[in-house]
C-alpha cells in the first residue's frame, strides 16, 4: 500500500503501479514461502512474542513449528510468554537452538517449554537442522511449517562469539530433498 500510494503521489497511474506490483517479490527472510507442494513451508524473521504471534496469526492454526527465538543472554522474560503463544497457534511445536551465545540451549528450550500447555505435543531438539527435519517429517498434504526466528540471517551465533554458517531456507530445501526426493 505504501508502494501504491507513494505512486500515486508521483503521478504513475494506477494500472502500471499494479503491473510492477505483480512482479515484486517479498523480503527474504520475512514470509518467505519456501516450499509450496505438498505442503507449505514458510521462514520468517520473528523474534518476539509480538512478530510470533502475527505471523502465526496470518497463517492460521494448527500449523507445525519450528522456533527457539530467545537469543542466550537476554530477554528471559519472553522465554515462556512465547511458548504459550505457539501452544495457541501450533499442533506441533519443535524448540530448537537459535542464537544461545554462552547461555546453554536447553536452558533457553526449557524457558520457552515452561510457557506451553503440557497438553501439546512439544519437541526439544538442540540441532536446528534436525528440528527442521523432524517438521519435515511431522508434515501432512495441506500442512504448514513455520520456522522462525531467523529469517534470512547467515549465521548462528554461539559461545565465545563464534559463529557457525547457516540458512534456514537453504536447510528446509536440503532437507525436503532428503526426505521427499
Amino acid at each position: 500500500l505504501a508502494a501504491v500510494g507513494a505512486g500515486l503521489g508521483l503521478g504513475i497511474e494506477l494500472n502500471k503501479i499494479l503491473d510492477v506490483l505483480k512482479n515484486a517479490k517479498g523480503i527474504p527472510g520475512r514470509m518467505e514461502l519456501v516450499i509450496d507442494k505438498p505442503f507449505k513451508v514458510f521462514v520468517d524473521y520473528a523474534h518476539t512474542p509480538d512478530a510470533l504471534e502475527k505471523v502465526y496469526n496470518t497463517l492460521g492454526k494448527g500449523l507445525i513449528c519450528v522456533f527457539g527465538s530467545c537469543g542466550g543472554g537476554r530477554d528471559e522474560w519472553k522465554r515462556p510468554e512465547m511458548g504459550k503463544i505457539a501452544a495457541e497457534y501450533c499442533r506441533e511445536i519443535i524448540l530448537t537452538n537459535e542464537d544461545p551465545f554462552d547461555e546453554p540451549p536447553q536452558s533457553i528450550i526449557g524457558q520457552i517449554a515452561s510457557g506451553i500447555d503440557s497438553e501439546k505435543s512439544v519437541y526439544k531438539i538442540i540441532d536446528r537442522r534436525e528440528a527442521i527435519n523432524k517438521a519435515l517429517c511431522l508434515v501432512k498434504n495441506g500442512d504448514t511449517v513455520i520456522i522462525t526466528g531467523k529469517g534470512c540471517e547467515q549465521y548462528i551465533r554461539i559461545e565465545n562469539g563464534k559463529t557457525i554458517p547457516w540458512d534456514d531456507r537453504e536447510v528446509v530445501r536440503e532437507e525436503f530433498k532428503k526426505i521427499y526426493g
